[in-house]
């Protein structure tokens, strides 16, 4: 099993932009969505497996949210003590995404492989991902 954990605010994966360049449409990443993804990358070097794994995959991640500034103080005291958890965006798919898409190829061969994922969100005062990977066996 591989634990880790990425000390960066989790956010959701940005949608593909789309653009017409003489006459023809292309599409292409959102540029502080490439910048985040390098982040995330340089922070999990350290932690990638010699070779990518293979075979199905479990996949848990646990996304800790920035509890809002704009909160009453009872209010953060609640999510401090995850009686209050984070209901809007980014949603959990968009949240997964990233992560896979980071780690497509390095931690992993293809996404693909992943049979099951957990994903869940909370607030915390140190913005994180936790993420886990577990090899299925059967």
């Amino acid at each position: 099993m591989i634990k880790l954990t990425i000390p960066i605010e989790p956010k959701g994966q940005k949608r593909f932009r789309a653009a017409a360049h003489g006459g023809h449409a292309r599409t292409y990443k959102d540029s502080e969505q490439a910048r985040y993804e390098g982040k995330i990358a340089a922070l999990l070097a350290q932690h990638r497996p010699e070779f990518p794994l293979e075979g199905p995959l479990s996949v848990t991640v646990r996304c800790y949210l920035p509890i809002p500034q704009s909160k009453p103080k009872g209010w953060k005291h609640d999510a401090k003590l995850h009686l209050i958890r984070p209901t809007g965006k980014p949603d959990v798919s968009n949240l997964l995404k990233n992560i896979e898409d980071v780690m497509n190829g390095v931690f992993w061969r293809d996404d693909a492989q992943i049979i099951r994922a957990a994903v869940t969100k909370w607030y915390g005062d140190n913005p994180r991902w936790e993420i886990e990977i577990e090899e299925v066996t059967p």
